[in-house]
C-alpha cells in the first residue's frame, strides 16, 4: 500500500508503517518551473541579466530538489513491537537511527502550527520525556490525512 503525496509518503510493509518526507525528483516539474522562470526573468530583466539570473535560479533549484531527494528522513512504526523509530537517510542508506519510543501511543502526537511567508504549515511532534520534532507537514489537508491514517490504520499489538 502506498499513498502518493508531494511532500510525504505513507507506506506499509508487513507490520511496519513508514512515513517518509522524501520529495520526488520530477523532471517534468523541473522543466516547467525552469522554463517559466526563464521566460519571466528574461521578459522582466532583459536578455543579458535575465539569462544570467535564470541560469543561477535553474542551478539553485536543481541543487535544492536533488538534495531534498537525496537527504530525507523516515518514521517507522512497528505494530508488533510497538517501537517508533526515526531514520535519517542519504540516498537509501541509513546514516542515523534514533529510537523515539519503545511503546507507540498515537495520542502522543501533537501538531504545532507554523506560519511562514503567509503559509500555514504544521510541525509533527511526538512527546516522550522530550519533544521529538518529526516532520514538517505542508498543509492542513496533509495533516488531517496523516492523523486519520495513524488513528485508523495503525494498531499496536504489543502496547501494554
Amino acid at each position: 500500500m502506498n499513498e502518493r503525496e508531494d511532500y510525504f509518503r505513507i507506506s506499509k510493509n508487513g507490520h511496519v508503517h513508514t512515513l517518509s518526507d522524501r520529495i520526488p525528483f520530477n523532471w517534468k516539474e523541473l522543466m516547467i518551473w525552469t522554463s517559466t522562470s526563464f521566460i519571466f526573468l528574461i521578459w522582466f530583466l532583459g536578455i543579458g541579466i535575465g539569462i544570467f539570473i535564470a541560469l543561477l535560479t535553474l542551478i539553485g533549484y536543481i541543487f535544492y530538489r536533488f538534495a531534498s531527494w537525496i537527504y530525507y528522513s523516515e518514521l517507522k512504526i512497528d505494530e508488533k513491537s510497538g517501537k517508533l523509530i526515526r531514520l535519517k537517510k542519504i540516498h537509501d542508506r541509513t546514516q542515523k537511527t534514533e529510537l523515539i519510543s519503545e511503546k507507540f501511543d498515537p495520542n502522543r502526537f501533537e501538531y504545532s502550527e507554523l506560519t511562514r511567508s503567509g503559509k500555514t504549515k504544521f510541525l509533527m511532534n511526538y512527546r516522550t520525556h522530550k519533544n521529538n520534532e518529526l516532520l514538517i507537514i505542508k498543509n492542513k489537508t496533509d495533516k488531517e490525512q496523516i492523523e486519520k491514517y495513524i488513528a485508523e490504520k495503525i494498531t499496536v499489538y504489543n502496547n501494554v
